[in-house]
């Protein structure tokens, strides 16, 4: 007996049909809409601005209560704070990232 041969249209139907549960959860997902001035409040923190020196760090946030580097090249430093941890690059801040606030 010969192989019955599918044609492109019916093809592309039948996969689609398989294909369709797989898309069927994303047209059901649930929007959250969070008002713009809203976004992040409870995460508004003072942290270090980039280009500052650990001198102006240490001085404006006072000092970290841990201090770690440096790693690799060029030397990465960590200080971490109550609120946020800050990144050095040699002297300079390269970023600070506040920390998830704590859920009672």
């Amino acid at each position: 007996m010969k192989p019955r041969r599918i044609s492109p249209r019916s093809f592309f139907l039948a996969c689609l049909g398989a294909l369709f549960p797989l898309f069927a959860g994303i047209a059901n997902a649930e929007t959250i809409a969070i008002p713009l001035g809203q976004q992040g409040k409870e995460w508004q923190v003072n942290t270090p601005s980039t280009g500052m020196r650990k001198a102006q760090v240490e001085e404006k946030f006072g000092q970290p209560l841990n201090r770690t580097g440096p790693v690799g090249t060029p030397p990465i430093y960590t200080w971490d704070y109550e609120q946020f941890t800050v990144y050095f690059e040699g002297d300079h801040v390269i970023h600070a990232v506040v920390k998830a606030p704590q859920k009672n």
